[in-house]
């Protein structure tokens, strides 16, 4: 399962890498101010994201496949989507030769931060957050 498992975690711990780095440009450039709100706003909102969409998936749920949760976490198409459309917003400067607005970017790389830091820290925790850890397994 882990051959399965592997490549979506690394696409997210890569996206969390990337935007890790580009907050770290961003603060390092503006300090601390009007952006650096703007980041944290944008990370921590899109950080719940996955939490609330497993939550609001398997919350009726009377049992759950061994690998349920890492596989709704892992495959889900909103948080790729999000990732991928913030990644493509934050590198359209190549095709249009134009700056990025500031507002834009640090938005788009909080989000890109949030979804990917959301998703890879709800792998670990949000069985025992949502009580899901108390319900049967199916193998």
């Amino acid at each position: 399962m882990g051959i399965i498992l592997l490549p979506a975690f690394l696409f997210y711990a890569a996206a969390a890498v990337y935007g890790a780095n580009r907050s770290y440009k961003i603060i390092a450039v503006d300090g601390i101010g009007l952006y650096l709100g703007l980041l944290l706003a944008s990370f921590f909102i899109s950080a719940l994201l996955p939490t609330i969409n497993v939550y609001f998936r398997f919350k009726a749920a009377t049992s759950l496949y061994v690998f349920d949760v890492p596989f709704s976490l892992l495959f889900n198409l909103t948080t790729a989507g999000l990732i991928a459309i913030c990644f493509a917003v934050l590198n359209s400067q190549w095709l249009t030769n134009q700056p990025l607005p500031m507002p834009i970017s640090v938005t788009a790389t909080g989000i890109l931060t949030g979804v990917a830091v959301g998703t890879l820290l709800s792998l670990f925790f949000v069985e025992q957050l949502l009580g899901l850890d108390k319900l049967p397994r199916t193998h």
